[in-house]
């Protein structure tokens, strides 16, 4: 008489749905789930489609319509430039086609971003730290990540229509800080501290930690040392004076 072999019931891997709301519930347990059977394409498509959906939902009415152009308007004299009568106008009439041009923008925007951050991570952790994953696990991980920036998008979306006014980021230190000179090197350190922005690099550093077996502390550490260079670096050259 032969003994029977109790196998263990092999659970399905999670659902688009599933491992998104899981990255935001349960980061490291979706993760697992994610570098057994890595997957990029549905999320992607979800997070340009909720980043684009954020800022088309702005461009509805005809005031969200002037508070983008104003937008724009502040972001090009930040860096220098003039904006002329001609260009305010050119501006307004491609304004009227952002419902459409948002999420264009984003479904090209989000991939090559992706594949950058992934390009990038690979050959630090592959080829310098002598890591061992693949590429699209890599990319996996770092798609998923994106949630956060998804959720971030839809948050601000909310909060700008809420205002009738756009602006960079609603969830950052800059918020609580008002008293700072507008532009001055404080104000754009202070504006920089993003809430969504800390929440993604911990994410990713969840998931980084988890598809190569090392410490998410050590990984949150060295991200958050570029992230605090690329910031004073930005700050610096966007100061006022």
């Amino acid at each position: 008489m032969t003994d029977a072999v109790v196998t263990e019931p092999i659970s399905p891997e999670p659902g688009l749905f599933a491992r998104a709301i899981g990255i935001i519930m349960s980061p490291k347990a979706t993760f697992e789930a994610v570098v057994r059977s890595p997957k990029t394409i549905g999320v992607l498509a979800l997070v340009a489609f909720l980043a684009g959906a954020s800022q088309a939902a702005m461009n509805l009415t005809e005031s969200g319509r002037a508070a983008a152009v104003d937008f724009q308007e502040q972001q090009m004299e930040k860096f220098g430039v003039t904006v002329t009568d001609q260009m305010h106008d050119t501006m307004v009439t491609r304004q009227k086609y952002a419902v459409y041009t948002s999420f264009v923008g984003t479904f090209i925007g989000f991939p090559i971003m992706i594949l950058i951050v992934s390009g990038i991570l690979y050959a630090v952790f592959n080829a310098i730290m002598g890591g061992t994953a693949e590429f699209k696990q890599v990319m996996a991980i770092a798609s998923h990540a994106m949630m956060v920036t998804g959720l971030g998008a839809v948050f601000g979306g909310i909060m700008n229509f809420i205002k009738g006014s756009i602006s960079t980021s609603v969830a950052n230190l800059g918020m609580l800080l008002p008293m700072l000179p507008e532009r001055s090197f404080a104000a754009n350190i202070a504006g920089a501290v993003d809430v969504f922005t800390i929440w993604w690099i911990l994410t990713l550093s969840i998931g980084l930690g988890v598809l190569y077996k090392r410490k998410t502390s050590n990984i949150a550490t060295g991200l958050f040392v570029v992230y605090a260079i690329i910031a004073v670096c930005f700050s610096y050259f966007l100061r006022k004076g």
